[in-house]
């Protein structure tokens, strides 16, 4: 409710009037002084599902708080701004001028800004001049008006599927809200669909053909893939047209190329629009690939080549996302580097123990699991000290934390180092708990991704994966045959 309350109140202020600027362009103007110095960068989002997010403009505030700035824009989007605690929205439309208003700054504090999983909050960017403000102020009234019809009457939609309580909302709010704009009236049926998913289950391929088959794909608008991921989880393949069910499965266990994959899609009815099918193809692989309904080998060769062959700009890209995001953190995949700080200031990158394996590990100094380990870990550094390289990373948000902990325990003489000089090492690793275990191999390869605990059998696994890789590099360096004739 305070991101409601919060825009309201910034939609009322009176700004200056600013004329419109030309026809494929933004402007930004406003005097912030809270924000004086600051550049501030506007995002959006490249891909809703993962999520991802791509930089879109670069705003300079000036020392008295003042800035006047304009940039490219051909397609009405949403686009955000992270200021400290807040992460602030506002839709661009090309052709618009902006007197942009901030909300009162308050920066993260230590643990926020240590954290690369925190969620700031979500407010709505105020604007000061009364022209530009229509489609934003109607999205925000219209969907708090949405959401209390929806959750008022959620039981009676969802548990009774009422359909006349849900037409009975959807002609209310069509004859409250009459404001005509393509961007605003795609938003108000996504949101219809949304109604309607709820209250008519067991009907999502009556709901894509309604709502979705006959558009074009909406990359830049939160409201359709808030609905696609409603409608699609759990949807590929049983319900595909029963015709296509097998011939596409068939072409996906054989690994088929994307092209020819989207062909079956396309022969179903609901798929008239190529692209849409393509994005229903790519996010029921990334679903398959976690839930273990496909090989991964399977899901990465086909999202591989739909890289290079899919229909449009953004579908490749979504594609790569996928497919890095997929093959990240898997065995024989390159490490993620990280350079943190050891205890005594010194910068240790994963790069100076290239050329032996290492067990890289994170703990944090008041964890259970992660102290127990310890006493484990010390007869590893001992009993493989020569072929290993036991590498601790600290995820306390003191540094001093890790100083004090090794200060009392004198025993634990390999490498630590805290996370703070580049937190990003708890994302690229995707540390969402502690311990977690990595074992790296001496060219820098994952070889065991996760790897066990030190008394999860760590030592047999090892073992094993060392000889292999001496075999290995026998393989490719064979000694060279000696003759008595020499």
């Amino acid at each position: 409710m305070r991101v409601y309350i919060f825009c309201l109140v910034l939609l009322g202020i009176n700004g200056a009037v600013f004329g419109q600027t030309n026809t494929g362009e933004v402007r930004f103007f406003g005097k912030n002084p809270e924000y004086a110095g600051f550049n501030l960068v506007f995002e959006r989002y490249s891909n809703f599902i993962i999520p991802q997010t791509e930089p879109l403009v670069t705003l300079a505030i000036d020392d008295d708080g003042e800035f006047y700035f304009t940039f490219p824009l051909n397609e009405t989007l949403h686009a955000f701004v992270d200021l400290g605690r807040y992460r602030a929205s506002i839709y661009l439309e090309p052709g618009l001028s902006y007197q942009l208003v901030f909300p009162p700054f308050e920066p993260k504090n230590q643990a926020e800004r240590l954290n690369p999983f925190f969620q700031p909050e979500e407010v709505l960017l105020g604007i000061a001049n009364e022209e530009a403000r229509a489609l934003n102020r109607n999205i925000v009234e219209f969907d708090a008006m949405f959401e209390f019809n929806f959750s008022r009457y959620a039981t009676d939609l969802f548990v009774n599927g009422n359909v006349a309580r849900a037409t009975e909302i959807e002609e209310m709010l069509e004859e409250r809200f009459t404001f005509d704009h393509p961007v605003f009236n795609r938003h108000k049926q996504l949101n219809y669909m949304k109604l309607w998913h709820m209250t008519v289950r067991r009907q999502n391929r009556s709901l894509i053909h309604r709502y979705m088959s006959n558009h074009a794909v909406e990359y830049h608008l939160p409201v359709y893939w808030e609905v696609f991921n409603d409608v699609f989880k759990g949807f590929f393949p049983n319900n595909l047209a029963e015709e296509v069910q097998q011939p596409i499965l068939r072409s996906i266990s054989r690994r088929e190329s994307f092209n020819t994959i989207t062909d079956i899609a396309v022969q179903d009815t609901i798929f008239k629009n190529r692209e849409f099918a393509e994005v229903m193809l790519l996010y029921s692989l990334y679903e398959a690939f976690y839930q273990e309904n496909l090989a991964p080998e399977t899901v990465l060769t086909i999202t591989s080549d739909a890289v290079q062959t899919a229909s449009a700009p953004e579908t490749r890209e979504m594609a790569r996302q996928f497919n890095r995001k997929l093959s990240m953190l898997r065995a024989g995949t390159r490490a993620p580097e990280f350079t943190l700080l050891d205890r005594d200031g010194n910068y240790k990158s994963l790069e100076d123990f290239s050329g032996t394996f290492v067990y890289l590990n994170f703990m944090h100094t008041a964890n259970f699991s992660a102290l127990r380990d310890m006493q484990s870990l010390v007869r590893i550094q001992e009993v493989f000290h020569e072929q290993l390289h036991v590498v601790t990373i600290i995820v306390d948000e003191d540094f001093e934390a890790m100083t004090r902990f090794l200060d009392r325990h004198p025993s634990y003489d390999w490498t630590f180092l805290h996370f703070a000089s580049a937190p990003a090492v708890l994302f690229d690793y995707n540390i969402m708990a502690v311990p977690a275990y990595y074992l790296i191999n001496p060219e820098g390869l994952l070889s065991l991704s996760p790897a066990p605990t030190p008394d999860e059998n760590f030592r047999a696994r090892f073992a094993d994966r060392y000889r292999s890789w001496q075999r290995e590099q026998l393989r490719r360096n064979p000694p060279e045959r000696r003759s008595i004739f020499r």
